[in-house]
């Protein structure tokens, strides 16, 4: 035992032990080099997970056996060289191709540490290359970048959308108070419907739940009698249509409510759409009420019907149509999305 080193090693192992075994027998990859970087000697564990045999590899120097670009030919060079000359090292992150029995490659990523092995004499013959799969962390870590990069996007989106709605919320109120109530409604219904989304992954939804979703507050109950009927097929919207579409509802819901068919007892809303994949998706849905007070059209354009005739429109790549029938209002949208259920 060397004790000019730093080293807790103070004592001798007790009894014999067959060191070579230890290191074949040790579950990570373990791989000897010498000071001309030829392999001496590799474990079963690596020489699992190169998918060689220790014949194939022995006695070959390390890039003619494991050959490697050039960049990573002097990453680890200098790794191998640092080592040998008495420092210990780590490179981290490292992908590898190895070869699947059967054919084919998969792709690992190791964190290799290289530390110097003395002889005798205290002199470093040779370097020990110690190699930790963190492939399965890697992945998560990448995953996780993306999923912040998303988050962050999705966020910016949101506040520009509830700077918007802010904005033309107390531009269209008369009071305060009206102010503060319609905000606070349109932002719980868009904290609905992200909701939705979430439970979703945000991969989108489908018209029915989007619907369902943006009523529920208005007396829509699934499956239940309701004074508010969904019809239509499954059809399904990315997520930036299932917030315009959701908003959109809300503000038909609302109007209703106030002036429309849901303001009294006996009226209702039908609400049927459709889709037509072999007309590149073409999408329609009305909107249609009945049995509620006579209707007019409104003296001034106000929110509800800038984000139906615009913003609406513009997502689902179509046309908004408004008619204030006395009977009550029709809502025909129709466009095209981009996929269905």
């Amino acid at each position: 035992m060397d004790h000019t080193m730093n080293t807790r090693m103070d004592r001798e192992p007790l009894g014999e032990i067959d060191f070579l075994q230890v290191f074949a027998e040790t579950p990570t990859p373990l791989m000897m080099l010498d000071q001309d970087l030829i392999i001496v000697f590799a474990n079963e564990a690596y020489l699992q997970t190169t998918g060689c045999t220790m014949s194939e590899i022995q006695g070959r120097h390390v890039f003619e056996a494991f050959p490697e670009t050039e960049e990573r030919t002097s990453v680890f060079e200098g790794a191998f060289r640092k080592a040998l000359a008495g420092t210990a090292n780590t490179v981290t992150t490292e992908p590898f191709a190895i070869p699947i029995d059967g054919g084919g490659m998969r792709e690992i990523v190791w964190t290799c540490t290289h530390r110097p092995i003395r002889d005798a004499n205290g002199d470093v013959a040779y370097v020990l290359q110690n190699a930790v799969d963190i492939t399965e962390k890697h992945e998560n870590e990448q995953e996780n970048r993306v999923l912040m990069r998303e988050l962050d996007h999705r966020v910016k989106n949101s506040l520009a959308t509830m700077q918007a709605i802010t904005r033309m919320s107390l531009v269209e109120t008369k009071s305060m108070r009206d102010a503060r109530d319609d905000l606070l409604a349109r932002m719980h219904a868009m904290s609905e419907v992200q909701n939705l989304l979430v439970r979703k992954s945000w991969k989108g939804s489908n018209v029915a739940a989007v619907l369902s979703n943006a009523l529920v507050p208005f007396g829509y109950e699934p499956d239940k009698p309701s004074r508010i009927l969904l019809d239509g097929p499954g059809v399904s919207v990315t997520a930036k249509q299932a917030q315009t579409l959701s908003m959109a509802l809300h503000e038909l819901a609302t109007n209703a409510a106030k002036y429309g068919a849901l303001s009294n007892d006996t009226g209702n809303v039908h609400v049927g759409w459709t889709y037509e994949a072999a007309d590149s998706g073409r999408f329609s849905l009305t909107w249609r009420e009945s049995g509620g007070p006579a209707v007019a059209a409104p003296t001034r354009k106000g929110f509800g019907t800038t984000m139906l005739t615009r913003i609406l429109a513009q997502e689902i790549n179509g046309d908004i149509s408004l008619d204030y029938s006395p009977d009550g209002l029709v809502c025909l949208m129709q466009g095209w999305l981009e996929s269905r259920e």
